[in-house]
This record gives structure tokens, C-alpha cells and sequence, in this order.
């Protein structure tokens, strides 16, 4: 079968500052933003790429703590030693704070496990959901876009999905409804998604699966299907992996259909990624006209 390719949600013609990747792990994302990062910078733009795990992603947390007063105090006096850096290192926006604990790797793995313990990816739906609208806010707010293009790589639909659905087995609506209010926060910078997807899962995920470590395996496969979800639906091993990875391509697919995003979706189970890269570049050049 061909490459499918389809652009959706018009936007033809006008520039666009953000574009973003996503799809399952394994089906291109991380090669292919770094592709069209090259791409642009061939073409004399200023490019600015933040991929998956990057602590410094200014709309997505990413090793970071939050901690309402009393968990901060409770941080401070559990760890005296460090009472300086902790200070220096925390952002309080409101009534939180926010620590970047992937700073003090280094210094004191304690320090570490107690603070990744508030990892805002930890935090109850309804407060990550509030703290992750609120980024998007600031990084709209805060940046001065000009002709500038961020790329970003699975932190609009892929970490929202995990949080809202793997973890906490919530309605899809609601995913929903939180992409809606984050893509309105967006619109203004008429962002361009790209989506890979597989009608056979199992064929194109079995590959990069086997390729993952083994510590990879067992944490990927324990993630999806021994909470939330897959808890609740009676998922077992990597067949309940592949059954939820089925579940979130559709469901994407259909959440995809409703936000005013345009995206292209490519159905990239042959992997010709030279007709692939052609459609990408071909899609961009619209974008930026």
C-alpha cells in the first residue's frame, strides 16, 4: 500500500510559527522534526526545535516538580543542605513552584526520587490540566515569534493522551476539550501538524520495539497497560500494548478531525520516507509562503 497523505483545515498560504510532530513512539517523529529543522535552516530560517524529553520545552514540563507552599517548605526542611539551590532553581507562578529537578541529578539522587515524586505529570487531572494550559499561556504570551518556526515533537497530543487516557482512563471528550482550548491558545500562530500513522501497528511498532531495551520494554509495556486504561479494560503483555496503541490512533484520528489544527496524516507503514520527506517539504512551502 502507497503512502497516504492528507492535508486538512485549510490554512493554505499563511505563515506559520509552529509546527508540530506527532505519532506512536517508533513511527519517525524525533528524524523527522530534526528533517525539517534542517530543512528550514537550509532555507535561511530561524528554526527552534524542542523534541521529546527536553527540560527546556517552554510549553511542555518535562522533569519538572510542582509543589503547592506546604510541599515546598516540606522540601526545604527534608534537604537543608541544598536549601539555597532549591530556592534558586524554583519558579513560583501563583500558588506553585515549579523545580526543574533534572538539575540536580549530580548533586543528590534523594533529592531527585523526592522531587520527582510532584513531577507535574503526577499531579491530579484536573491541577495538570489547569498548570498545562497555563504554560501554553505563557509560551504564547512570552514569545516574540516574528518569522521564527518552533518545532515541537509529541507534547500536543501524545503526552496529553498519555496523562488523560493511559493514566487516568479519562472520557476521550475530555482530551478532547483540553486540545480544543490548547489549539485556540495556538491558532494565532496557524501551526501545521504532521501525524504519522500505521494501519498495521503490529508490523511497523513490533520492529522498534525488539530495537528498545529490555528496562524500555517492561516500563513501556507496565505504563499502558497496568494502570488507567488498561487496568480498567484487562490488558495483558504486549498484545494489551498493541490494543491500546490501536485505541489511541483512533482516537486521535477522530480528535484529530475535530480541532481547528491543519494537519497532514501520513500513513507511513511502507516507509518510503523519500516520498514521505517530498510531501512534508511540500506541505511546508505553503505554510511559510
Amino acid at each position: 500500500m502507497q503512502g497516504i497523505f492528507y492535508i486538512q483545515n485549510g490554512g493554505i498560504g499563511v505563515h506559520t510559527n509552529l509546527i508540530i510532530v506527532e505519532g506512536i513512539p517508533g513511527s519517525g517523529k524525533s528524524t523527522t522534526a530534526k528533517f525539517i529543522k534542517q530543512h528550514l535552516e537550509r532555507e535561511g530560517i530561524e528554526v527552534k526545535l524542542f523534541q521529546e524529553g527536553d527540560s527546556r520545552h517552554p510549553a511542555d514540563y518535562e522533569s519538572t516538580a510542582c509543589l503547592n507552599e506546604e510541599q515546598f517548605k516540606g522540601i526545604l526542611e527534608k534537604f537543608p543542605e541544598h536549601r539555597k539551590t532549591i530556592q534558586e532553581c524554583a519558579k513560583k507562578k501563583g500558588n506553585q513552584y515549579f523545580i526543574p529537578y533534572r538539575d540536580f541529578f549530580e548533586t543528590d539522587s534523594s533529592l531527585v526520587e523526592s522531587l520527582a515524586s510532584y513531577d507535574v505529570y503526577e499531579l491530579d487531572l484536573d491541577t495538570f490540566e489547569e498548570v498545562s494550559l497555563n504554560y501554553w499561556k505563557e509560551f504564547m504570551e512570552q514569545t516574540e515569534f516574528g518569522e521564527d518556526v518552533y518545532i515541537f515533537e509529541c507534547c500536543f497530543l501524545q503526552n496529553p493522551f498519555t496523562k488523560f487516557i493511559a493514566k487516568h482512563n479519562a472520557e476521550p471528550k475530555r482530551l478532547e476539550n483540553y486540545l480544543m482550548k490548547v489549539s485556540s491558545l495556538i491558532r494565532p500562530l496557524h501551526p501545521l501538524l504532521f501525524y504519522f500513522y500505521q494501519e498495521n501497528i503490529d508490523q511497523s511498532f513490533h520492529r522498534v520495539y525488539e530495537e528498545r531495551s529490555q528496562e524500555w520494554r517492561e516500563f513501556f509495556t507496565d505504563y499502558h497497560v497496568n494502570q488507567g486504561f488498561g487496568k480498567v479494560n484487562g490488558l495483558k503483555g504486549y498484545q494489551g500494548l498493541l490494543e491500546y496503541l490501536e485505541m489511541r490512533r483512533d482516537q486521535e484520528l477522530k480528535i484529530l478531525g475535530s480541532l481547528p489544527v491543519r494537519h497532514e496524516l501520513i500513513e507511513n507503514g511502507d516507509g518510503d520516507w523519500e516520498e514521505y520527506y517530498e510531501k512534508i517539504k511540500e506541505a511546508i512551502s505553503f505554510s511559510l509562503s
